[in-house]
């Protein structure tokens, strides 16, 4: 994604005009966080449901339950939306609206072969590519939209997505469809397998389009600042606003379910009111748990509702404008140290899919009929797992710095995608 001058004789490119220097450093530092985020929820988060746990592994389950939970996957899908305005912004400059949008699509045909085919994968890990692909499809077009129509999208989104996504499962009698969507599952039940991609899976196109576009007009809004000479103000100005935001939809959420009764909530018979306000609040599968207004309005993790989309995109706005103040502001170039860092999240895409392959790999002896004596070894999940991984994710930064490269998926993606569009 190198930084190209943006013509301003196009409609819209006002909204995302030049910028003439290297990558940003602060967004692929955000991308390395979102993917180490997944990381700690999908090994370290997942541990707290094992009585067997060491308290030390409870503990830091908890820790990554929180930091993590529906925090990390809706980081790493406002930054698609960035990646789409940078990877298109060429040839969007070049008038050629058409190529850039085709060259989106592409991408999103390439994520989705790849999440089909990792979601053949044995592991307790829900694959987000397909997802994704499916997502970076449909915001397609809008790159070569103005800010003003990605906003309104967004909003309607931001807005309705939720009590609708509710409503159509409740109507269809289902919690969440799809799972890790795989060519297996598109051939036995291709309609199920659609519906859950687009509405009924646990990472929906209908709450990832808001979030992907909402990271479009983070990428405009970026780029304005850089040809203005106001990135650092902008920056912490997007910062800010996201702790605002976060904060603001966190107390709100709070409040809702410390006051259910006044919603007209009663518990489900045998749980008292206390234990129920506790599991609303608990992670939900691509959908609030309810259509009712109630329920909009609290932030449970992955549910998609209007206040967890506000909390969830604050905190994407508060990581991305701290990062880009701190590390693109002054536009010097990284030290090796931040470089190897910088390097390892320009290349998600290789680093998810090896984290995916590797922890299939470790929960192998437990799909073949292994029951571990009870309790998941500690280079399966847990602390231990994550520092394994961890330190394969440096040594890929480190290997990708010194030699300059790009990620493998990274280049071949970006590859692909050149030759279909000739862009």
């Amino acid at each position: 994604m190198e930084r190209t001058l943006r013509s301003t004789t196009r409609p819209h490119a006002s909204a995302a005009p030049a910028r003439a220097s290297a990558r940003y450093i602060g967004i692929d530092l955000a991308r390395l966080l979102a993917v180490i985020g997944m990381m700690a929820n999908h090994l370290v988060a997942i541990v707290g449901a094992n009585p067997a746990a060491s308290e030390l592994d409870q503990r830091a389950s908890e820790i990554a339950t929180t930091m993590t939970g529906g925090i990390a996957a809706a980081l790493f899908a406002v930054l698609g939306g960035v990646s789409a305005v940078f990877a298109s912004r060429r040839a969007i400059a070049a008038g050629r609206q058409g190529a850039a949008i085709a060259s989106i699509m592409v991408r999103g045909v390439i994520l989705i072969v790849l999440g089909l085919a990792l979601g053949a994968l044995l592991s307790p890990i829900i694959v987000v590519l397909a997802y994704y692909g499916v997502a970076m499809i449909l915001v397609a077009v809008f790159v070569a939209a103005r800010s003003w129509v990605i906003a309104l999208t967004a909003a309607a989104l931001w807005v309705a997505g939720g009590p609708l996504n509710a409503l159509a499962r409740q109507a269809l009698g289902v919690v969440e469809e799809a799972g890790s969507p795989s060519f297996e599952s598109i051939a036995a039940e291709p309609l199920e397998t659609i519906r859950g991609l687009l509405l009924t899976g646990t990472y929906p196109a209908v709450t990832w389009v808001a979030y992907l576009l909402v990271g479009m007009l983070i990428a405009r809004a970026l780029l304005s600042a850089q040809a203005a000479g106001r990135l650092g103000r902008t920056a912490l100005a997007l910062g800010g606003a996201g702790v605002a935001l976060a904060t603001f939809a966190t107390l709100v959420s709070n409040w809702v379910l410390a006051n259910l009764d006044r919603f007209g909530v009663t518990a489900p018979p045998g749980l008292d009111m206390t234990t129920f306000s506790e599991y609303l609040g608990m992670q939900q599968f691509g959908a609030p748990s309810s259509p009712e207004l109630w329920a909009q309005l609290i932030a449970s993790p992955h549910s998609g509702s209007p206040i967890e989309m506000l909390r969830t995109v604050g905190i994407s706005l508060a990581v991305i404008g701290l990062l880009v103040t701190l590390f693109d502001s002054r536009g010097s170039a990284p030290g090796r140290v931040t470089d190897v860092f910088r390097a390892a999240g320009a290349a998600p895409l290789t680093i998810y899919t090896l984290h995916l392959i590797a922890t299939s790999i470790a929960y192998a002896p437990l799909y073949a009929g292994s029951d571990f004596g009870g309790a998941l070894p500690w280079w399966v999940a847990g602390l231990g797992a994550l520092g394994i991984q961890l330190a394969g994710v440096l040594v890929i930064g480190l290997v990708l710095s010194l030699t300059g490269r790009r990620g493998p998926l990274e280049a071949l993606t970006s590859r692909i995608a050149r030759l279909v569009t000739r862009s």
